[in-house]
This record gives structure tokens, sequence and C-alpha cells, in this order.
């Protein structure tokens, strides 16, 4: 997927939350073993591979779920897209499991910066902005209010690898890639730099609206 989508720029990683943030738990890399993932398949029952209900990409990314990307080790599924934004998506992700009936593999995009902490209270914490009821562990939530209130660097470091950890081994999440985010000017756009294409990129990377972009001639 990474050498599909992004040239190979993009980081296979193993934890779901960047390794440049505060408190980020360190977690062995996914290694691509076709031969492997057949045999463990195998092992658990599923010698053919297995077939699910729906393979759901989080918009607009979806390529990811083009069967290439699946049908190595013999998974078998047909694919759903939620709509072209994302509203549908994560009103849908934000119901929990109950809303996608059958067994559903869901691709979702963790685009949260600053400390770990803030991916855990969007994209986790029951109740969170993005996470609402897809997951809710409230074990995990009580002692994520533990390291919350905490004001001793020590205690904190290790709440939060102790929450990631349980994330991580119980495969809440399963992390596949960092996507590369690139941007660029082609030959034909008027402007100089892309700052002039679009003064907001701090906030997002997706130039728009299209209509102030000039062309050359």
């Amino acid at each position: 997927m990474n050498n599909a989508e992004c040239a190979g720029l993009g980081k296979v990683d193993g934890n779901w939350i960047n390794d440049d943030v505060e408190y980020a738990l360190e977690w062995p890399k996914w290694e691509h073993n076709v031969a492997k993932a057949k045999q463990l398949l195998a092992e658990a029952g599923y010698p053919n591979g297995f077939n699910y209900d729906w393979l759901t990409p989080g918009p607009p990314y979806f390529s990811r779920g083009e069967a290439h990307h699946w049908a190595a080790s013999g998974d078998r599924h047909p694919r759903q897209t939620a709509d072209p934004g994302t509203r549908v998506y994560n009103k849908r992700r934000q119901g929990g499991m109950k809303e996608w009936p059958g067994i559903n593999i869901l691709l979702a995009g963790a685009r949260i910066g600053a400390s770990w902490a803030n991916w855990y209270e969007s994209l986790f914490k029951c109740g969170g902005q993005l996470a609402a009821d897809t997951i809710c562990v409230k074990d995990l939530d009580a002692k994520f209010d533990q390291y919350a209130a905490s004001a001793r660097p020590a205690e904190r470091k290790q709440l939060a690898e102790e929450i990631q950890r349980e994330i991580l081994e119980s495969y809440y999440f399963v992390p596949v890639f960092r996507h590369a985010f690139m941007n660029a000017i082609g030959p034909r756009i008027a402007a100089q730099k892309w700052q002039d294409v679009f003064p907001t990129f701090i906030s997002t990377g997706y130039a728009y609206p299209w209509e102030e972009i000039r062309l050359k001639g």
C-alpha cells in the first residue's frame, strides 16, 4: 500500500501514534511477509483465506481498499465507500460496531498532533471527538484519568506507555503505515511557491479552493 500510494515514501509503523511526540511508545514495525501471513491464516483454520462482509477505507483514500492490496494472503471482500467526504464515515464510526454488522475492516486515519493524549482523547476515549462509542474501554479511560490528574513526569510516562501497550497488544487498532503527505507545484502553475497557492498550509495540506489557483498563460 505504501509503495502503490506513496511511492514507498511513507513509513511502515508499529504504533498508531507518531514516534516524534511526547510519551509515544516505540513498537515493532510490521514485516511484509506474504508466506508467513498465509501460514498464520492456515494455523488459525483459514488455509484458503477468509471472507469478510465489507472493507471500508476512510474517505477520500478509497484506493486503500483496492483488491490488489488485500488479495495476496487470500482475503476476499466487497469494498464500500461512505461518501466523498468524511461526515457519513465518521458518523458511522462514532456509533460503534453496531453500525457495522457482520465482519468488517475499517481503514481509518489518525491525524492528530501534539501529545499522545490528543490521539487518545479524540480517537479512543469514550465520547471522544472522533471516537464517540467506536471502542470505549472504560478501564483504559480510568487509567487515562489518572494520567491527566498526575503532575509527576515518571508516573505520566508509565501510564501513557501502559495504555498504548494495552491498545496495541489487544489489537484495538492495527497500525499499517504512516502516509507520506506530499505537495508540489507543477510547471503549469503561475505561483512561485506553495504558500502563494495555499497560504493556510499549516492547518491542512489539501489545495483548495481550486478556483484560486492560477495557471501560466
